[in-house]
């Protein structure tokens, strides 16, 4: 009998292979845990400047493509230039708050 992963370690194993790729093209990779969001992976390249938010499928591509497209149309919407800032959340004084660095 066939060895049947679940869904979860299939997908796991799709986002782990995506990272690698990811880290060989140059990039810091942060992974979104059992992520139900827009992004299961965010890769931010130091040298060019760019952030990538990856969903990724382990599924084939589907013939029409638009249908794909249409189906993430949210994480789409995300495209554009941002202002990036870099900060610590912590406590002072007993209370959290965000310190820019």
């Amino acid at each position: 009998m066939q060895n049947m992963a679940k869904p979860y370690t299939l997908g796991y194993r799709a986002e782990h292979l995506c990272r690698r790729k990811l880290q060989r093209k140059g990039a810091i990779v942060v992974r979104s845990a059992a992520s139900k969001g827009l992004a299961d992976l965010l890769a931010i390249f130091p040298q060019e400047k760019e952030i990538w938010l990856i969903q990724v499928k382990r599924k084939e591509m589907p013939k029409d493509e638009s249908k794909l497209k249409e189906r993430f149309m949210e994480l789409s919407k995300l495209k554009g230039e941002y202002k990036v800032k870099t900060l610590l959340f912590l406590r002072r004084n007993g209370r959290y708050e965000f310190i820019e660095v």
